[in-house]
């Protein structure tokens, strides 16, 4: 069984203090809430591909 203190992770956003309880199934929450923080990380990261010089 595993221990409710190994769910309890701190936010990956990049501005975000906050931590939460991960109640995933296989333990892998990255952001505090999909809405807010993961959502950000997503378009940074859409904004950037955008952004490469061309090849």
């Amino acid at each position: 069984m595993e221990r409710a203190a190994d769910r309890i992770r701190r936010c990956e956003g990049d501005h975000c203090v906050l931590y939460f309880f991960d109640t995933s199934r296989n333990g892998t929450r990255r952001w505090c809430s999909m809405a807010v923080c993961g959502n950000r990380a997503k378009a940074q990261r859409h904004y950037r591909k955008g952004k490469l010089p061309p090849r």
